[in-house]
């Protein structure tokens, strides 16, 4: 990655850059996005691939695709703009991530997000405001390679969630009505039928339809409003994988 002035890598080829310093740290960081969905985009499971985990927390993406013997020749790839996640000592020795930088998804170059199979956003974009957050999907879209996946989950509502620290960046700007998503011709989508956090898989071609993505920062888009919105679309939360539109 050519650093931008604001990353910084902490782990190259499986190992860390520098030793981290001993602290009393605390690692959070989930989604409860369906991260399995990964192990769908590609019909031949054993190739070589490469993944971008944007906000990687914990790191529960690179778990689930561990876990999975088909998936050795999987590497993936990490960044974290907060600086906590990126003190993970436990976490990286396990070496599930190639590399791993802080920093934040807006300072990655096109040319390095075009070299990546799959780009993964887990319940990251609405911690953006309605600006920024449109910025960032459209830069992920227009740097995707033609055959590649953009994998994106979000709440389908506005669910309140302020700082836990000045510098968590955890406060939710906006939320995202299912129309906003639905409108990008996704290739794949799941709803979670009880947090209503629906993850939806993209290719490049969503690109030419980036209009159709409107968040919003009414915190009166709650839930129920959410439900109510996605059943106007005909859709269902129900914890199904949905294919609808072949790449």
């Amino acid at each position: 990655m050519n650093k931008g002035a604001f990353v910084r890598q902490v782990v190259k080829d499986y190992a860390l850059v520098a030793p981290i310093p001993p602290g009393n740290y605390s690692f959070a960081g989930n989604s409860v996005g369906c991260k399995e969905i990964v192990c769908h985009l590609w019909k031949e499971s054993s190739a070589p691939r490469t993944l971008l985990d944007i906000g990687f927390g914990i790191g529960d993406l690179a778990r689930i695709v561990r876990a999975r013997p088909e998936h050795a020749q999987w590497h993936l790839d990490g960044i974290d703009g907060f600086h906590v996640a990126c003190c993970n000592t436990e976490l990286f020795n396990k070496k599930h991530y190639r590399h791993i930088w802080h920093g934040l998804a807006q300072e990655i170059p096109a040319e390095q997000l075009a070299s990546y199979d799959a780009i993964c956003l887990f319940d990251v974009i609405e911690h953006l405001d309605v600006v920024a957050s449109k910025a960032l999907l459209r830069h992920l879209l227009a740097s995707l390679g033609p055959n590649s996946r953009l994998v994106l989950s979000t709440p389908l509502f506005f669910w309140p969630q302020d700082h836990k620290n000045p510098d968590d960046l955890e406060e939710h700007l906006i939320g995202i009505p299912a129309h906003s998503l639905v409108a990008l011709a996704p290739l794949m989508y799941f709803i979670h039928s009880d947090f209503l956090v629906g993850t939806f898989v993209f290719s490049r071609k969503s690109l030419d339809l980036i209009d159709g993505f409107v968040p919003t920062s009414d915190k009166a888009f709650d839930m129920n409003a959410g439900r109510v919105h996605l059943e106007s679309l005909g859709l269902k939360a129900d914890d199904t994988l949905y294919f609808v539109n072949p790449a």
